[in-house]
């Protein structure tokens, strides 16, 4: 020991040992200089996992990205598992594809009712209004259990908002390329009725300069030119509104719902030719309306063997028309309605069997599909489907099993009986593994069975249905702090699926396309996720997929699809008064065609925001009119890259936007 540090301690010593006279001072004690050392030590505490979920694997809550300038499109492109392709920029069509899947291959619903088209049997993401959406359920693997024919990819519920917070929400947004879009929502309660009132609506001249595409053959660039050209006819506007009823009657709530958007715009097609409009139609316009009507019931605790009760009926309506004076060899001008009436009943059953907890869930559902239309002859067909579902819950939850079948029929085809297994395992609070294996399969929609031989496309009357068995293990991890982190989570997945009999469009002659099975596939991939807070005022998110899918017969991968994907995402800043964001996202390579060795190359594109909520400042008083005032820019694409995710459709580079969002 020094003898610094001696004298250190029989200093102390002799204070300690001192005597004291009461009221008297103490003595003074001359103590050598003393420094504290400060120390952090950082440890690990587990968390706590939400409920589990059922077959739901992301849930997305649309407030979670308040005052951002976020369209259903993007939250799923963001998604671990979930890709978008886009066919343009704001206001064009895109569609979600899950695993490796095509978009006809992912049901996507409203409200838990069908949403696809029954033509083309996929669904233009751009014609739901994020505004109006409270959160987006997505259940990545086999869905058919839920939904029936075509969940081979998946499923994606999209569910509006209703009267469960009353007040009043509005925003406003300015973007790039002449875009103005804006939206109101009302909740609230009028005598015994609850309601919900919303709007939303965009225009946009969309007229954006872009890079030609530069495709790669055999590791060969390949150029247009001139390189550069200007989309053109790509003006289009937009409307759509919400309208909820809801009120108690018969021990239940009944509810009254519509969903209704309307389109119109131009429709420049691919950019596929050399010249000033590089090939665009400059002429073709088309608009397009649809409505979704829903009348349900529902009620809990109906009597000793019924626990949950809910009766929906439902009609789907779409009409489109396109028309372009200028095709050539002869105008066109085409109209199409869509119509779809249709019941569901669910019906759930509880009980306590050796003090353990078991579920019950029956479903039955009934559609009529009908297609009129003046470019070929009208078409009906009706569907038909029964589900039985049941979960036993083990060992005070840690143990879920559960078992399902589906019998599912669709007019001009066999009926079909959909197995589902699966099994979840949660030790401990912290942890959870999940296993799923389960059968899907799809019909063919009337496009692909019916479409007008117009000498270079025709349909296929003699396709069968695609069939596919689906496979996936994941787990997942969650730490209240771990080290400097919080709120860490990791998730990850392991997927496999066998398809027989899938659908694709080939050449059949020198100049015509027709859709025929094209016998088995395999998609096999894996997908991560983690999150974490750093301090309070930072969190940053990440995810990544790899999938492979190919052909059994030619090896060859699926096109349109790519091979790896990634997203990051940084927040700083208190969230709840003012926030910064940093987006990162590396979509890999896409295979343009089968037949050929084209690709689109990989891109990393990055985007960044800023929002302030002016009524947390208290020198402007606005928190005594309002609960929230934001005010948020936005900088997509900042690194002006050139993407494509099909050859002749490009998306606009560097663009911006900015807005406010208010609520009260």
């Amino acid at each position: 020991m020094s003898a610094r540090s001696l004298n250190s301690w029989l200093g102390a010593l002799a204070l300690l040992a001192a005597p004291t006279a009461v009221g008297a001072e103490p003595p003074e004690v001359d103590l050598p200089d003393a420094r504290v050392e400060e120390m952090v030590v950082y440890g690990f505490r587990t968390g706590s996992l939400p409920p589990i979920p059922g077959p739901v694997t992301h849930t997305l809550f649309v407030d979670d990205f308040v005052a951002e300038d976020k369209s259903l499109a993007d939250l799923l492109a963001e998604t671990a598992g979930l890709s978008v392709r886009r066919f343009g920029g704001v206001g064009d069509r895109s569609e979600v594809t899950i695993r490796g899947s095509t978009p006809t291959q992912v049901v996507v619903t409203l409200d838990g009712v069908r949403a696809n088209s029954i033509l083309t049997g996929g669904l233009n993401l751009s014609r739901v209004c994020l505004p109006l959406v409270e959160q987006i359920e997505v259940t990545s693997g086999a869905g058919s259990l839920e939904v029936g024919s075509g969940a081979i990819g998946g499923v994606v519920n999209v569910v509006t908002r209703d009267a469960a917070e009353p007040g009043s929400r509005a925003k406003f947004t300015l973007g790039s390329f002449e875009t103005y879009e804006g939206s109101f929502l009302h909740s609230g309660v009028a005598e015994s009725f609850d309601y919900t009132l919303g709007y939303c609506g965009f225009a946009t001249q969309g007229d954006f300069e872009f890079t030609r595409p530069i495709i790669v053959i055999d590791g060969i660039e390949s150029r247009f030119e001139p390189d550069h050209a200007t989309r053109v006819n790509n003006d289009r506007e937009q409307h759509a509104g919400t309208l909820s009823l809801g009120k108690s009657i018969l021990g239940g709530l009944l509810r009254l719902s519509n969903y209704a958007a309307y389109s119109s715009g131009g429709e420049p097609g691919p950019d596929s030719n050399i010249g000033v409009t590089a090939g665009q139609s400059t002429a073709a316009r088309s608009r397009d309306f649809s409505n979704l009507m829903q009348l349900r019931w529902g009620r809990e605790d109906l009597d000793a063997f019924i626990d949950e009760l809910e009766v929906m009926v439902y009609h789907r309506h779409e009409n489109s028309n396109f028309r372009d004076p200028l095709n050539r060899p002869r105008p066109s001008d085409f109209d199409t309605t869509l119509s779809t009436p249709g019941l569901q009943v669910r019906l759930t059953q509880n009980s306590t069997p050796f003090h353990q907890t078991n579920r019950l869930d029956l479903r039955l559902e009934a559609a009529h599909d009908v297609l009129r239309a003046s470019n070929q002859a009208g078409r009906e067909r009706a569907r038909v489907g029964a589900a039985l579902r049941e979960t036993l819950k083990l060992f005070s939850d840690r143990l879920q099993l559960s078992a399902g079948l589906r019998m599912d029929w669709t007019d001009g085809f066999a009926a079909q009986w959909l197995p589902s297994v699966g099994l979840v395992l949660e030790p401990r609070p912290w942890i959870r593994a999940r296993v799923h294996f389960g059968r899907a399969y799809r019909a063919p929609n009337f496009d692909e069975l019916f479409h007008p031989d117009e000498g270079f496309i025709r349909g296929n009357p003699a396709l069968e249905p695609e069939d596919a068995w689906n496979f996936d293990v994941g787990g997942e991890l969650v730490f209240e702090k771990a080290g400097p982190f919080s709120n860490l989570t990791l998730a990850g997945s392991w997927f496999h699926r066998e398809i027989d009999e899938s659908i694709v469009f080939v050449l059949i002659n020198a100049v015509t396309i027709q859709p025929i099975n094209s016998g088995a596939a395999v998609s096999d991939g894996f997908e991560i996720s983690a999150s974490f807070d750093w301090t309070r005022h930072a969190r940053l998110s990440f995810n990544y997929t790899d999938t492979d899918s190919r052909r059994d017969r030619t090896n060859s991968r699926f096109p349109g699809q790519a091979t790896r994907e990634a997203f990051a995402r940084l927040r700083i800043g208190p969230e709840d008064f003012w926030k910064l964001t940093a987006e990162y996202q590396h979509i890999g390579e896409i295979l343009i065609s089968e037949a050929d060795s084209r690709i689109l190359p990989e891109r990393d594109v990055w985007n960044a925001g800023a929002a302030i909520d002016l009524a947390r400042l208290d020198r402007l008083g606005l928190g005594r009119i309002v609960d929230e005032l934001w005010i948020f820019v936005a900088g997509n694409n900042l690194s002006d890259e050139a993407m494509r995710d099909f050859l002749g459709f490009p998306q606009p580079g560097r663009h911006f936007s900015s807005g406010l969002e208010v609520r009260w």
